[in-house]
Parts: structure tokens; sequence; C-alpha cells
């Protein structure tokens, strides 16, 4: 409880216009008693996301999303060199 996973996914419309989602995955208890959680997922950003699609470009439209959210607390970076 109170981590979120997230998706993104990319594309692009038929007038050549891309796009990308973003959505929240979470565990949400039910009953303290039975322990029993739902498995929650909202679709949290839809952007337009112009320019050059390059991991930099769209690490910094995701970030801009969770950070619009309020909900960069709850994102951890894992960095591999």
């Amino acid at each position: 409880m109170g981590k979120i996973s997230f998706t993104m996914d990319m594309w692009t419309d038929l007038d050549k216009t891309p796009y990308m989602a973003v959505t929240a995955h979470w565990l949400e208890q039910v009953s303290l008693q039975q322990q029993k959680v739902n498995l929650r997922t909202d679709l949290i950003g839809f952007v337009h996301v112009p320019g050059t699609h390059t991991g930099e470009r769209l690490a910094e439209v995701f970030l801009w999303v969770i950070d619009r959210l309020k909900l960069d607390k709850k994102v951890r970076f894992l960095i591999l060199y």
C-alpha cells in the first residue's frame, strides 16, 4: 500500500500528432479485517508530445505529469550505469 506504479504509451494519430498516455496503478485496502485489496488503475495524463521522442524528452513529459498531480513524492528512480 502507498506505492504507485506507472505505465506509459506513445502513439501518433491520423494527423501525425504524437501523444503520451500515463496510467497509474495501485492497491487500495478495502477491509482491514479480511485483508482485502483492490487493484486500482486510472488514466492520469494524456499529453501532446511535440518534437523529438528521445528517452530524455519522454522522461520530461512523464515527470511533468506526475509533478502536476503532486505524485512526485511517490516516485523512486533507479539509475543503472
